[in-house]
């Protein structure tokens, strides 16, 4: 695990794509009040295909002095840059100060997509569509980081649309001569699913994410850990069915179920061995986990990234079998470090990890 504590201090505090935000400023609104703040209500970078929809509509809120959300107050949305269209540019905000486009149907080229919201003289609140590519599971993109890239955490990233067509274990590849690479992987509504800076021997700059996620349409983001990096780099996928082994990383999203084994390989603490697996939580969100074996008397424990406190824990559901299942809501956003392992020690044999 001391490959992700060493990069979860660069990423964002919440698994989304990273807001670039914009505010302030004077204009008039309807009645006695003036509206004095217009902000993102959205996320200002969303990502689509080329010529596509994006899926996230951009929206701002409108507030008075008092920061009280404004009602009826115009707003107007135009695209900028990309060549794209919108539909309902002329919007008004609704009884919670929102107002949100109509559509934005994104231009041919993969770069520059921009669309500003204004309202008066306030300053325009902009929003930047980053298009995807379409990387096909199990073959090899050759691409580079440009300066005409959108950026991601301040650095220059290219999106990449895949479709996983089975749940299961899928690994993600990103090598380069030219820059240190760093790889993210969110789901298609841009929530964080695993990330990873620098996979292999000490002093390598390639990056490697391994997940078991159900069928779907993810984005890969190929990227660099350090800012303002660019150059020639490598993306490539596989489907695999090699068991969690070596104490890897192994990213998991609810949803999954996942034939396993715990092996003399695996993680080895005291005598008993272990597969660790990492799941992003946002705080408050819950998943029940389980372990179930017919030769392992089955072990669950869940900690935060980082501690080694014990958050939950469980060896038996029940004196009948020897499964094992944890139910455990997140107090906070970020990574948890999921264990399952056996309660006799140099136990090894088959099992079944499951999240819902």
């Amino acid at each position: 695990m001391k490959m992700l504590r060493t990069i979860v201090s660069s990423l964002p505090p919440v698994g989304l794509l990273v807001l670039q935000l914009s505010c302030g400023g004077d204009a008039s609104g309807p009645g006695t009040s003036q509206a004095t703040s217009i902000a993102p209500n959205s996320s200002t970078v969303t990502t689509a295909a080329p010529g596509t929809q994006v899926t996230e509509l951009p929206s701002v809120l409108v507030s008075d002095v008092s920061g009280r959300p404004m009602t009826g107050v115009a707003v107007t949305f135009a695209v900028t840059t990309g060549g794209g269209s919108i539909t309902g540019g002329s919007a008004t905000t609704n009884s919670d100060g929102i107002a949100t486009v109509g559509s934005w149907t994104l231009g041919a080229a993969p770069e520059g997509n921009t669309l500003t919201a204004t309202s008066g003289t306030l300053p325009a609140v902009t929003f930047t569509a980053c298009g995807t590519a379409i990387h096909t599971l199990g073959s090899t993109d050759n691409s580079q980081l440009s300066l005409t890239d959108c950026q991601l955490s301040g650095r220059f990233v290219d999106f990449y649309t895949v479709t996983l067509p089975t749940g299961g274990t899928y690994i993600f590849n990103q090598t380069s001569g030219s820059f240190d690479t760093f790889l993210d992987l969110f789901t298609s509504a841009t929530e964080l699913v695993g990330v990873n800076d620098d996979f292999g021997p000490i002093g390598t700059t390639d990056s490697r994410v391994k997940v078991i996620v159900p069928a779907g349409t993810y984005f890969v983001a190929a990227n660099s850990f350090d800012v303002n990096a660019t150059g020639n780099y490598s993306l490539a996928s596989a489907a695999s069915t090699t068991p969690v082994t070596n104490c890897e990383d192994v990213f998991v999203l609810g949803g999954i179920s996942s034939p396993q084994a715990l092996e003399t390989t695996d993680c080895a603490t005291n005598g008993f061995f272990s597969d660790e697996y990492v799941i992003f939580l946002n705080s408050g969100q819950s998943v029940t986990l389980s372990m179930t074996s017919t030769v392992l008397d089955s072990y669950l424990e869940i900690r935060r990234n980082g501690s080694s406190a014990l958050l939950a824990s469980n060896d038996d559901i029940d004196a009948t079998t020897k499964n094992s299942q944890v139910t455990f809501t997140a107090a906070a956003g970020d990574f948890y470090i999921i264990t399952a392992a056996s309660k006799v020690a140099g136990a090894t044999g088959a099992y079944t990890f499951a999240i819902q």
